[in-house]
C-alpha cells in the first residue's frame, strides 16, 4: 500500500486570523495548509519548501500578491496561484489572469469554492 503525500497550500494573508481560518479547513479537507501573514515570510518558505499551490491575498503591505504571485512563478512556473480580494475591479481581475494567477476569488467565499478551486488546480497540474 503506497502513502501519497497530502497536498501542500501556502495561504498568506496579512489578517494572520484570516490566513489561520483558511489553512485549518484546508487541513480538515486533509490537505496541509500552512498560513503566513507576510509576503515576504511566504517568498522565505516558497524558496525553501515544496508548495502544490499557493492562496494570496491580493493587497498587503509590502509585497502584495502580484509580486509573490511572479516571484512564485519564477521558483516554480507550474505552481497554481489562487489570489483572493476584497476589492473587486474588473480591471483588477484581468491584471490577474494576464500576470498567470490560475484563480481570482473575492472575498468574502465559501470555503467550499475554495477547495473546488483547488481541487482543479491539482488535477491540472498533476
Amino acid at each position: 500500500m503506497s502513502h501519497v503525500e497530502p497536498a501542500r497550500v501556502l495561504v498568506v494573508d496579512d489578517k494572520a486570523e484570516m490566513a489561520d481560518m483558511i489553512a485549518d479547513d484546508l487541513c480538515d479537507r486533509g490537505y496541509e495548509g500552512v498560513s503566513v501573514s507576510s509576503g515576504a515570510e511566504a517568498l522565505r518558505l516558497l524558496r525553501t519548501q515544496r508548495f502544490d499551490v499557493l492562496v494570496t491575498d491580493l493587497r498587503m503591505p509590502g509585497m502584495d500578491g502580484f509580486a509573490l504571485l511572479k516571484e512564485s512563478q519564477s521558483l516554480d512556473p507550474s505552481r497554481p496561484v489562487i489570489l483572493m480580494t476584497a476589492f473587486t475591479a474588473i480591471d483588477t481581475a484581468m491584471r490577474a489572469f494576464d500576470v498567470g494567477a490560475y484563480q481570482y476569488l473575492m472575498k468574502p467565499f465559501r470555503l467550499d469554492a475554495l477547495a473546488q478551486v483547488l481541487e482543479k488546480a491539482l488535477r491540472r497540474t498533476s
